[in-house]
C-alpha cells in the first residue's frame, strides 16, 4: 500500500531520529571513554562517578562540557589552590572538544547519511533559525535529512545521473561524471525518444 506523503515525512523522521540517536551514543562513548582515562590519569578521587555525571549533562541540549569543567578547574586553581590538577582538568577539556569538534561531522554523516558540510551548515541554520536555542543544533540536520530523502523519493529520475541536482548528490560532494562510452560504440536511444515523445503535449 502506497503511503501518503504525511505517513513518508513521518517514516522518513522516525528513521532520521533513529540514526541521530545512534551518531550521539557513538559521540556519548567516544566523551565517557576520554573523562574516563583523563581523570584517572589525573588522579582524581571519584573519576568514575565524575566521567559519568559529566558525560550525562554533555548530553543535554545547550549545555556541554564547559557548564562542568571549566568551573571544575577555575575552583581546583583559585579555591583549592592546586594549580596542577586545574591546569589538567582543563586540558582534559580542551583535548575532548577537539576530538569531538573533529570527528562529531564525520561520525554525524556516516550514521545520517549526510556530508560534514552538510551536517555543520544544517545545524548552524538551525541553531539561527530558532533563534539561538541549542534544539536547533539537533532539529537543523533532522529537518534537512527529512527533506532531502523526501525530495529523493519524489524525483527518482535524478539518482545516478551525471548531472544530479544539489539535495540528490549532497553539499560538498561532487557529482558522479558521466560514463563515457567507448568510440564506436552504438547507443540505443530509443526508449528515452519513445517516452519524450508521450510525455509531449
Amino acid at each position: 500500500m502506497a503511503r501518503t506523503f504525511t505517513e513518508h515525512v513521518v517514516h522518513e523522521g522516525k528513521l532520521t531520529l533513529k540514526d541521530w540517536i545512534k551518531s550521539q551514543f557513538i559521540l556519548t562513548t567516544i566523551t565517557l571513554a576520554g573523562l574516563l582515562i583523563g581523570l584517572n590519569l589525573i588522579g582524581i578521587e571519584h573519576w568514575i562517578l565524575a566521567a559519568v555525571a559529566i558525560t550525562i549533562v554533555d548530553m543535554l541540549p545547550v549545555l556541554g562540557l564547559s557548564v562542568t569543567m571549566i568551573p571544575w578547574a577555575v575552583y581546583e586553581l583559585v579555591f583549592q589552590k592546586d594549580t596542577r590538577t586545574g591546569l589538567w582538568i582543563f586540558l582534559l577539556f580542551v583535548i575532548i572538544m577537539v576530538i569531538k569538534q573533529v570527528l562529531e561531522p564525520f561520525v554525524r554523516g556516516a550514521s545520517l547519511g549526510i556530508s560534514p558540510w552538510e551536517e555543520i551548515v544544517s545545524s548552524v541554520a538551525g541553531f539561527a533559525l530558532m533563534g539561538g536555542n541549542g534544539l536547533g543544533l539537533i532539529l537543523g540536520p533532522v529537518v534537512y535529512i527529512v527533506g532531502k530523502k523526501v525530495y529523493r523519493t519524489m524525483h527518482p529520475e535524478l539518482a545516478g545521473r551525471g548531472t544530479t541536482g544539489y539535495f540528490d548528490r549532497g553539499f560538498g560532494q561532487r557529482a558522479e561524471p558521466t560514463r563515457k562510452e567507448p568510440e564506436g560504440t552504438v547507443i540505443d536511444i530509443t526508449d528515452e525518444v519513445e517516452e519524450v515523445r508521450e510525455e509531449a503535449p
